[in-house]
């Protein structure tokens, strides 16, 4: 469901539950992490690929030439025989800062030109039908938004999330964006829920859990939190697959913007310090 923690997969061999995420993504999931560390990026984008290739789908990445340069050794010690998969036509990787020039017209997507050329590379990714599945990693998105383009990025993510539908490929993006940023939560997350079907908010499922429980007790007092909590999870729809901490942080958002603020300010404290104190 929605917003439920899944706490088995919290327990198998130490992975965070984004790893069921995606290595089981499915044709149509279209998959948001926020991310703040390269390492972060690299186990995720790699746990992706990694599960795609040994599944026998078709994988297509499109990183910046730094980020490939961090993948592809990772690949490798996940034993991912890099240049293998691309010589038989399983993976496919396309330099996202020479591909994007090639659709933006006027500072944004042209749509049919990105649509042609997004179908064009997912042909060839199925390799002539070997791999019918495909899944799409890339970070045209990000590049735009960190170059302080939000309306061209957020514009790219729905003509990504048609591009998914009409493909019917899995698809994950990550953005450079801070989870804990009050703006965040109140204009760029609830935008992503229009597009996208899961969340991967932090690295650390567990530690938000215990962060956003003890900043609310903080803010409002162990009685008010526990009322609050059950009232705002019971009434909020969330607007993607996401831990239940966090589900409960957009709802306080939207619910009670006046809290929201402290209880972020606190949270971010106090992941930071169950993170240093491991």
């Amino acid at each position: 469901m929605p917003g439920e923690l899944d706490h088995e997969a919290n327990g198998l061999s130490g992975r965070q539950p984004w790893d069921r995420v995606v290595v089981d993504a499915a044709p149509r999931d279209h998959i948001v992490q926020l991310y703040q560390d390269q390492d972060f990026l690299n186990r995720a984008v790699c746990r992706f690929a990694g599960a795609a290739i040994a599944n026998g789908e078709g994988m297509i990445l499109v990183p910046t030439l730094t980020h490939w340069n961090a993948f592809r050794p990772r690949l490798e010690a996940e034993g991912v025989d890099v240049e293998a998969a691309r010589e038989r036509g399983q993976l496919t990787v396309v330099d996202a800062d020479e591909f994007l020039p090639h659709f933006m017209r006027d500072g944004m997507p042209d749509s049919p030109v990105f649509l042609g050329l997004a179908a064009d590379v997912i042909g060839q990714a199925r390799a002539g039908g070997r791999y019918p599945r495909v899944r799409w990693w890339g970070e045209m998105v990000n590049v735009l938004w960190e170059r302080g383009d939000v309306a061209a990025s957020m514009n790219l993510e729905d003509l990504f999330d048609q591009l998914g539908g009409e493909q019917d490929v899995a698809l994950f993006c990550s953005f450079l964006m801070d989870n804990f940023d009050g703006e965040v939560h109140t204009r760029m997350l609830p935008r992503l829920g229009t597009n996208h079907s899961h969340l991967i908010p932090v690295e650390d499922y567990a530690r938000l859990e215990h962060a956003v429980a003890d900043a609310l007790r903080e803010t409002v007092g162990p009685d008010e939190a526990r009322v609050l909590e059950g009232r705002l999870l019971s009434d909020y729809q969330p607007p993607f697959n996401m831990p239940r901490a966090q589900t409960l942080l957009l709802a306080l958002r939207q619910v009670l913007p006046a809290v929201a603020d402290p209880v972020l300010q606190r949270c971010r404290r106090l992941y930071s310090a169950s993170r240093a104190g491991r």
